[in-house]
């Protein structure tokens, strides 16, 4: 099926001052996220024991995924309704006054009403002697909340693997004796011998695939491992081959990283497969919240393969994209994600534009035209659409005056703060930076997203400030805290 439509978001923009629009009333509103890298705990994990990330642990995405983005808009009534905001910005990385577009997406599906289509799921799971000293702990722990989330509907197998793979469950229905087949399975693993994760891949693709593309199933493989996967082998029976391969059959993957050995690399490489995302499984608090609050909606992707193309108004060009891992800077900018899921959060991508007049005086004009292209999830509906894009002057939100015209932009302006300087402590490590400049971008990111949490009462902006406080003093206890990468392709 194919959908064309056109919208004129410009006019509807000036609904943005918060209370200007229904879109946040009623009941818990579901958000969309594009898929990848769902969080940055691994950086922070890095941070909190005194390290500096290298730029191989952090993604854009990542960040602004841990984030409630919400963009203010007319009801949306559609899967997947695109909206859009702009925030005039003056990054930490000095690269002058920019205007920031957050495009995001709202949905009609609510918290109450939704219901997750039925998983035929396989599981695979590394018990290689690097899994030991609690990590295969973590993992058991989050496979036996995820059996609690499972219905009579699903379908489930278990696989092990460490350097061979086998078959601890079978493609089972998740009855009640089939939960249970399924949490003896999981008692049962037990950490041993080298890594393959290739054969453990193979293993639950193959349980998978004979009943692959039954009406009305969530066709998916979940990984867990605390090995990086050898993302630059990329044939057929490569692990990125065989995600990329399956992705095209409609089988999607889940990767969950257990412990500090896995970076942005591989989220990358899972981001741009269709159907994949990515999970750093960090402490209970993060099984907890993937595996109970939100097991539903990280097997539930909405869209597939979005392409955004971006046209500066004349005067106008991009600086950068943050948040499309397809993103390519020229002067048309094409950007998207291979796949949007569901959230209890509402994401977004953010492009940033320049020019050479005063941005301030750009307020009441059109900065952009954008062209989107996505497939629906549920019926493989091709929709494109047309969209504008303009700047308001700013919005009064929480009875302070700013520089953004919508709530979700106005966090998202401080959350590329946050992304400038984690590159500063980067390019501190790498000898781009010196420590006084790295520093000096670390303390002013620090400062903005103190002072938009106190404003906002945002505990979780918050928390980034404290972040970047103790980032701040890692790099100024110097070049010892640079984190060696200990990880690699077992």
């Amino acid at each position: 099926m194919y959908t064309r439509a056109t919208l004129s978001l410009f006019t509807l923009l000036t609904l943005a001052a918060l209370g200007g629009c229904s879109s946040h009333g009623g009941f818990a509103e579901l958000g969309v996220t594009q898929g990848g890298a769902q969080d940055i705990r691994l950086a922070r994990e890095i941070i909190a024991g005194g390290g500096i990330p290298s730029e191989s642990y952090f993604t854009a995405e990542g960040l602004f995924s841990e984030h409630d983005l919400p963009l203010d808009g007319e009801e949306c009534a559609e899967v997947l309704c695109p909206r859009a905001a702009t925030a005039l910005i003056d990054p930490v990385d000095l690269s002058g006054e920019q205007l920031l577009v957050q495009l995001g997406f709202a949905t009609s599906i609510d918290e109450e009403s939704f219901q997750r289509r039925p998983l035929n799921l396989a599981v695979s799971v590394d018990v290689s002697g690097s899994m030991a000293d609690g990590k295969l702990d973590s993992v058991k722990q989050a496979l036996k909340v995820m059996v609690s989330e499972l219905g009579e509907d699903d379908q489930v197998a278990l696989i092990a693997f460490d350097d061979r793979a086998w078959i601890e469950l079978g493609m089972r229905r998740m009855d009640q004796d089939g939960r249970q087949a399924l949490r003896d399975a999981i008692d049962e693993l037990r950490d041993m011998g080298s890594t393959n994760i290739e054969a453990g891949l193979e293993l639950a693709y193959g349980q998978v695939a004979p009943d692959a593309a039954m009406a009305g199933y969530e066709d998916r493989v979940m990984l867990f491992t605390d090995a990086q996967p050898n993302v630059a082998a990329t044939d057929v029976n490569s692990f990125l081959g065989m995600a990329r391969y399956y992705s095209a059959a409609g089988i999607g993957i889940s990767v969950f990283g257990v412990g500090l050995d896995l970076g942005s690399e591989l989220a990358t490489a899972v981001s741009e497969t269709r159907g994949g995302n990515y999970f750093f499984l960090a402490d209970q608090e993060a099984i907890a919240q993937v595996f109970d609050e939100e097991f539903a909606y990280m097997v539930s992707p909405v869209a597939y393969d979005l392409n955004v193309k971006l046209t500066p108004t004349a005067g106008l060009e991009m600086v950068e994209t943050y948040a499309a891992p397809l993103d390519q800077q020229a002067g048309v900018v094409d950007f998207g994600a291979s796949t949007l899921f569901l959230s209890k959060r509402a994401g977004g991508m953010g492009v940033t534009l320049t020019g050479q007049a005063d941005l301030l005086e750009l307020e009441g004009s059109e900065l952009a035209r954008l062209e989107l292209r996505y497939e629906t999830a549920d019926d493989s509906e091709l929709v494109e659409l047309d969209m504008t894009v303009g700047w308001n002057g700013g919005a009064t939100i929480e009875d302070e005056l700013t520089l953004a015209d919508d709530l979700g932009v106005y966090k998202m302006s401080r959350l590329v703060d946050e992304y400038q300087a984690l590159l500063a402590g980067a390019d501190f490590c790498s000898g781009e930076l010196d420590r006084t400049k790295a520093t000096a971008a670390i303390e002013e990111a620090a400062d903005r997203l103190h002072a938009i949490g106190r404003h906002l009462h945002d505990d979780a902006l918050m928390e980034e400030a404290g972040l970047m406080d103790l980032l701040a003093a890692n790099v100024g206890s110097g070049s010892g805290a640079c984190y060696d990468d200990p990880y690699g392709y077992y």
